[in-house]
């Protein structure tokens, strides 16, 4: 931004597939942005939605869910996609499911663990 008295800040959602993160992404912004489905890994490349409020504008970075088997090809590339958006952020919002605790969110918290950003915990 080239205002000064602007404000802005990047925030990464991140979680296991099929956990809630690009439903969070569009409740957040109150407008469809990101695809939803109940089948696991529809989000493959990060997605961004912007939020303006006055001078301040949050930018969040939907990922891909980041999973444990990485046989395929697919996977190993959706889980670079997912680990080079929390390189570049501010925040990090890790969604977990509130019920079930997974090997793929062992993956996701040994990788944040590894971070120096803040993270929030946001229970789906």
């Amino acid at each position: 931004m080239s205002d000064p008295d602007q404000e802005s800040a990047f925030v990464a959602i991140v979680g296991r597939p099929n956990v809630g993160k690009s439903t969070l992404l569009n409740q957040l912004l109150g407008q469809k942005i990101s695809i939803t489905s109940s089948k696991p890994q529809t989000t493959r490349h990060r997605i961004l939605g912007i939020e303006t409020e006055g001078s301040r504008q949050i930018l969040y970075v939907d990922t891909p869910g980041l999973r444990q088997e990485e046989k395929r090809a697919m996977n190993r590339l959706m889980n670079r996609a997912a680990t080079s958006s929390i390189s570049g952020v501010e925040v990090i919002l890790f969604v977990v499911e509130a019920t079930k605790w997974t090997p793929d969110d062992e993956l996701v918290l040994t990788t944040l663990k590894r971070t120096q950003r803040p993270v929030i915990l946001v229970v789906n």
